[in-house]
């Protein structure tokens, strides 16, 4: 196999407006489209449920090809589940910022729950950037980094 380019990365959530406030208005993702699929035998069989009804949205950084897809299944209704990042399967995303510091300050002042403070990363005893774990309101993580 040959890839070419990769193209998103895609996390179901529970309810789309909300997640559309954290990762549209709170991280600032351009949105590119917002649809809902329907009806579709195609996406019934590439899902693999009958009657499918999706609502699909898919947001891109405002300076880079990065492309996050966020589904919310209204048919069959989307299941919650723990999520914990030593699962198996377990998934995140991770974004670089200029200033981690104040990054921080708003999305506290926003109500976003953290995995822990800023963290600086050290390997082989010098300093290659900080970091921090952050939850979407799913509780699915996100990261964001600064580079040293």
């Amino acid at each position: 196999m040959a890839i070419r380019k990769s193209h998103h990365h895609s996390f179901t959530v529970s309810d789309m407006e909300r997640s559309l406030r954290f990762y549209r208005d709170l991280l600032g993702l351009e949105l590119i489209q917002d649809a809902v699929r329907a009806n579709l035998e195609s996406y019934d069989r590439i899902v693999g449920y009958k009657n499918v009804d999706l609502r699909i949205v898919m947001l891109r950084e405002r300076e880079g090809d990065f492309i996050l897809e966020l589904i919310q299944y209204r048919n069959p209704p989307g299941k919650t589940r723990e999520l914990q990042n030593y699962h198996v399967g377990a998934s995140h995303v991770c974004f670089l910022v200029d200033d981690l510091d104040t990054e921080f300050k708003r999305l506290s002042a926003a109500g976003v729950r953290f995995n822990s403070p800023l963290v600086e990363i050290v390997r082989d005893g010098k300093l290659v950037g900080r970091a921090l774990y952050l939850f979407d309101p799913d509780g699915i993580t996100v990261e964001l980094d600064q580079l040293a």
